[in-house]
């Protein structure tokens, strides 16, 4: 998660980490598709952004990637490094204020999954990392897909940005902010990404076996948006 502060998501970062692995539209769907889109990793550096309990970090190790953590909750700072030990770096931060202990150009791939619906604003986000991106680097995040979620909600203000009170099933209460599509692209480029991929996952088998339900409803419309970005490289500018 990325996610809102520890006052937040502390209280339910032990019913998260105890059911996230096996939740089908992670499992199943989202991080099928992500791992999927993932680029090179192998002794490169990875920052990821909004680590959760950690399973996407270990993935990353396990591929070969140096990487380094971050979570605005300690708790779930804490179940990451339970799962990761010292393969990893790990750091307690906010992704809504500046990564100060990063370093211009000292990254080569941000993976964010599911992490910056939890921030109203992405601007000074995508700023800070593309600041920590080499040029040519990399982010790779999923977010909730725009028009299912402004249909699920039945917003009436569409092109606005809004916060969502919601409670996760069998883990507690979270706040979201819903957005359009615009925003989103419109965030990347005015951090100066490129983008690469767009992506719209459909349903696994997994998935249909182990929630028809829900392999029925992402058959019908996508839960979620995954994009894959390049930093812009100072060449690439028209003078």
């Amino acid at each position: 998660m990325s996610r809102g502060g520890p006052a937040l998501y502390d209280p339910i970062a032990a019913s998260y980490a105890a059911r996230v692995d096996a939740a089908p539209f992670n499992a199943c769907y989202e991080r099928p598709a992500m791992v999927n889109l993932l680029p090179a990793v192998r002794n490169r550096r990875v920052l990821d952004a909004g680590c959760g309990s950690g399973w996407y970090a270990e993935q990353l190790v396990a591929l070969g990637a140096h990487v380094t953590a971050l979570d605005a909750s300690p708790a779930m700072i804490a179940y990451a490094r339970a799962r990761l030990g010292t393969r990893a770096a790990f750091h307690v931060a906010d992704l809504a204020q500046p990564l100060t202990w990063l370093a211009d150009a000292s990254t080569d791939l941000v993976i964010a999954p599911l992490v910056l619906h939890y921030l109203e604003a992405w601007g000074p986000t995508l700023r800070e990392f593309a600041r920590v991106l080499r040029p040519g680097g990399r982010l790779l995040f999923s977010t909730h897909h725009p028009g299912t979620e402004a249909e699920r909600l039945s917003v009436t203000r569409y092109f606005a940005v809004e916060p969502v009170d919601e409670t996760l099933p069998g883990v507690g209460p979270v706040r979201f902010f819903r957005r359009p599509l615009t925003a989103i692209f419109d965030a990347l480029a005015d951090a100066e990404f490129l983008v690469e991929r767009v992506v719209e996952p459909g349903p696994t088998a997994a998935l249909q076996t182990l929630d028809p339900a829900a392999f029925d409803r992402v058959s019908r419309r996508p839960a979620f948006l995954i994009v894959r970005a390049r930093r812009d490289e100072p060449t690439n500018h028209i003078t």
